[in-house]
């Protein structure tokens, strides 16, 4: 059997070809439409993303029809093809591993239910 052979454009991967400063290419899609490219640490938190985000959004038009920092939060489509809301913003970037590098920033839900099944579901290891 073959030995197991990584992805060399799997930008996730701990031996992949992003860069020298370990940077990634994310393209985050605002509330208000406005679409801004920002390079990531590949190994920064969501909370810490969502700062740079944040700063570099103060820039841009319609800026002032956003509500607060901490009434959003980001969603993606995983690796398995699941369209995942990111409330937990402990997480990694790298740990998420969305299939593209684009992420949507979106109104939070305070439904706690759904907040229960949704961390039941990662420790039990379900998509």
């Amino acid at each position: 059997m073959p030995p197991a052979v990584t992805d060399c454009l799997d930008i996730w991967a701990v031996d992949s070809q992003v860069g020298a400063d370990g940077s990634i290419s994310v393209d985050f899609l605002l509330p208000t439409g406005i679409y801004i490219n920002l390079d990531v640490p590949r190994d920064a938190t969501i909370s810490q993303i969502k700062q740079l985000l944040w700063k570099q959004a103060h820039t841009y038009p319609l800026f002032h029809l956003l509500m607060e920092i901490d009434s959003y939060m980001f969603s993606c489509v995983n690796q398995t093809a699941v369209h995942e809301e990111l409330e937990d913003e402990t997480r990694r970037l790298c740990d998420v591993r969305p299939f593209l590098p684009v992420l949507k920033l979106v109104t939070r839900n305070c439904d706690p239910g759904e907040k229960l099944d949704s961390k039941i579901g990662v420790l039990i290891g379900k998509g």
